[in-house]
């Protein structure tokens, strides 16, 4: 006797992210959904794109608004201001996210339906910082981007604090808005006798490769220091010969030395045109993640969290992830030295 097998329905999972940025972001985010589901063509999952143009007062109705359409699970890749903004929203099990970009120590520790899968910035800064205390020299400029403050504000506490123990070198600190960086405005400054640069901004600016060029420019030996979110091809091309000073932080591996990353970034090249960011490896992941709950049979964001922090550690295609007690991770920093590899 045959009996019928019904088949498990599908599942929404908003991806909250700049739909209509410039082309560092842009689409990117929504193309890795797009080969997620491409190449698993059995998932659960449905992809709901969320636009929140990465700004902090539009995050909260956006999702909140998803939220009341029944959306119970979202990826967002938007920057700490705006999961700080809208961190309110998952505080409980109505609504499960697991972010990929937000490090803000704000979210450190929460025991909340927020999913972090990349460190926060205070292991983020102070492996920085011991990275920086090897170099030889004395004078360091930091400049801190005051676009995003829920990030660059404890990511330079930690940084400094670190910096400082660890001895040596002697900061000097400035704020800007590096989405509106004019080279005249700083060239004074950055011709002063500094031995490394350290531009401390993401978000994937272009702008970050026109900071890193000027410096090159007054300094051709020095070393210019970017953060994790500043592995961009945009950003490398910008910075023109600058590049070859470049040392780029990663929770990932150059592509070089991960067979696995430099495939999946083929595939992606091939299937739309262009190199993919580093974000699109963190949304790879956390929709691996997410199928992988669903086809277990986990479809209340409760059981969803439950389960994925039940598992010691969870191999992903593009590396393992593994959560603590409370959905944060603690995970190892790559310092690629020669951003230029990262390039097709």
């Amino acid at each position: 006797m045959w009996r019928q097998v019904r088949q498990a329905p599908p599942v929404s999972v908003g991806v909250v992210a700049w739909l209509a940025s410039a082309a560092v972001v842009g689409s990117s985010e929504m193309n890795a959904a797009d080969l997620f589901l491409e190449e698993h063509p059995g998932s659960r999952i449905r992809v709901l794109p969320l636009d929140d143009e990465w700004q902090a007062q539009r995050s909260v109705p956006v999702i909140r608004e998803a939220i009341g359409r029944g959306v119970r699970f979202f990826v967002s890749t938007h920057p700490s201001r705006c999961a700080v903004a809208s961190m309110h929203l998952f505080a409980d099990s109505q609504a499960l996210m697991i972010t990929t970009a937000s490090t803000s120590p704000a979210l450190t520790g929460k025991d909340d339906s927020i999913l972090r899968i990349i460190p926060d910035a205070e292991q983020e800064q102070r492996a920085i910082a011991r990275q920086v205390s090897q170099w030889p020299g004395s004078r360091l400029l930091v400049l801190q981007d005051a676009g995003n403050l829920a990030y660059t504000d404890p990511a330079f506490a930690a940084f400094a604090t670190e910096l400082e123990v660890l001895g040596q070198w002697r900061i000097v600190h400035r704020t800007l808005m590096v989405s509106d960086f004019k080279p005249d405005e700083y060239r004074a400054l950055m011709a002063e006798a500094f031995d490394a640069l350290y531009i401390l901004a993401g978000t994937f600016q272009t702008p970050i490769g026109n900071i890193a060029q000027l410096f090159h420019y007054l300094h051709p030996q020095a070393p210019i220091l970017l953060t994790p979110w500043a592995r961009s091809p945009a950003i490398l091309e910008t910075a023109g010969d600058a590049i070859d000073r470049i040392i780029l932080p990663s929770p990932y591996p150059s592509r070089h030395q991960d067979s696995a990353l430099d495939d999946y970034l083929r595939r992606y090249r091939a299937r739309f045109g262009y190199e993919a960011h580093a974000m699109t490896i963190g949304v790879r992941q956390a929709l691996e993640l997410l199928d992988e709950a669903f086809a277990q049979g986990y479809s209340d964001p409760a059981q969803v969290k439950r389960y994925l922090l039940s598992v010691p550690v969870h191999q992903t295609s593009l590396g393992p992830v593994a959560f603590d007690l409370t959905g944060d991770v603690t995970g190892t920093f790559h310092f690629l030295t020669d951003p230029k590899q990262e390039l097709p």
